[in-house]
């Protein structure tokens, strides 16, 4: 493995479970649009990309229509923000370990700036990150490369000796369409062996950060 100076760390699904309020916020969202609300294991498979993106799977529709409810959706989510929020297992301690090795992290997420940020720092999170990355309504997300450039230059970084560590497809291709590494953890709603088969040029595939920590950074958590 390089030895790598930046670690760019996706949120949901990898340091952070925000899942539960995502799901209520989501269910609250279609019910005052009048549509059936999705049930939490659909909300669970279908989160990824963006809110936008994920409301348009879950509602099957339209752009113009997915905009609308990502529109309330935000409106609405900073009252179910901290609902069921939890670190992921783990993630305190490689982030902690990191930092005590001299690396520089950032937190890289789809997720808006500013629900990013209360997350991070109500778990306590954010005083191990050198940068926390989100977006805004209409900014470039994952996997755009212009996401990924804007993100190694927030936090003063190379492509050459940088990494991605993410969940899901979206962080792998953010990486690689950014000429980043990237290593996968099955902490979201991919599994193993999905990430293995649709992730093919990670630096590795991990159901832990245990596993992750010791083979990408010979770090014992």
């Amino acid at each position: 493995m390089k030895d790598y100076k930046y670690i760019f760390f996706d949120l949901d699904g990898t340091l952070v479970d925000n899942y539960t309020a995502i799901y209520l916020c989501a269910k609250r969202t279609f019910e005052e649009f009048g549509m059936t609300p999705p049930d939490y294991d659909t909300v669970f498979r279908t989160v990824g990309g963006s809110i936008f993106i994920t409301l348009k799977k879950l509602a099957n529709c339209g752009d113009e229509t997915a905009t609308k409810l990502g529109e309330l959706y935000l409106k609405l989510y900073p009252q179910y923000i901290f609902e069921g929020l939890k670190a992921m297992d783990g993630a305190r301690e490689i982030l902690e370990a990191l930092k005590s090795r001299g690396k520089k992290t950032a937190c890289f997420t789809n997720k808006q700036e500013d629900g990013a940020r209360p997350i991070l720092a109500h778990l306590g999170l954010d005083k191990y990150l050198d940068e926390i990355v989100g977006t805004s309504l209409h900014s470039p997300r994952k996997p755009d490369p212009k996401y990924t450039e804007f993100a190694l230059a927030k936090l003063g970084a190379n492509a050459a000796e940088s990494l991605v560590v993410g969940d899901s497809p979206y962080d792998y291709l953010a990486a690689f369409n950014g000429g980043v590494d990237s290593a996968l953890i099955a902490g979201g709603s991919n599994s193993l062996e999905d990430l293995i088969a649709e992730c093919p040029k990670a630096v590795g595939h991990f159901s832990n950060f245990a596993d992750l920590a010791k083979i990408v950074f010979d770090i014992n958590l």
